[in-house]
């Protein structure tokens, strides 16, 4: 069969760039991760977290010094054995990496034996975190006794 493929550049770059931003959300807010939503402006994450977070504006400031950082963003692979072995890597609660395949991706941002973030992903990313922009904190709502779900916005 022959198949035409039509790409919204410009959309799916907005969703690389907002994904890509979540992974640092997760960095700075070192909670489980419960849940999430990606748009094409904003993205949210919910966490497992007692209380809302106290110092959003510092929160806000390490995102962007991630962004400023311009650091790589890669990918690796891992075996399902070697993931069963550092459970730290999956930071999402409810939803798990494929089992089943012994290739695993490993989404990777930074460079060396400590990157700024390392988890399984498939999802889609920028190469750069200077390619996301500037990232601006939204709501914070209170979505039950240990959970609070952060949006987080493209500021252009």
């Amino acid at each position: 069969a022959h198949v035409v493929q039509t790409l919204d550049w410009d959309r799916r770059h907005r969703m690389m760039r907002v994904h890509t931003a979540l992974h640092l959300l997760s960095v700075v807010l070192p909670f489980g991760v419960t849940g999430g939503q990606i748009s094409g402006t904003y993205g949210r994450l919910d966490f497992d977290m007692p209380g809302p977070p106290e110092d959003v504006a510092a929160i806000e400031a390490m995102l962007n010094d991630h962004v400023s950082a311009d650091m790589r963003v890669n990918e690796d692979w891992i075996t399902a054995a070697d993931l069963e072995a550092r459970p730290e890597l999956v930071k999402t609660m409810a939803v798990k990496p494929p089992r089943g395949q012994d290739a695993i991706r490993l989404v990777r941002i930074g460079e060396g034996n400590s990157p700024v973030d390392l988890q399984p992903c498939g999802g889609t990313h920028v190469a750069r975190t200077g390619e996301i922009g500037s990232l601006r904190l939204g709501r914070i709502e209170n979505r039950g006794r240990m959970n609070r779900r952060v949006y987080l916005h493209l500021d252009a």
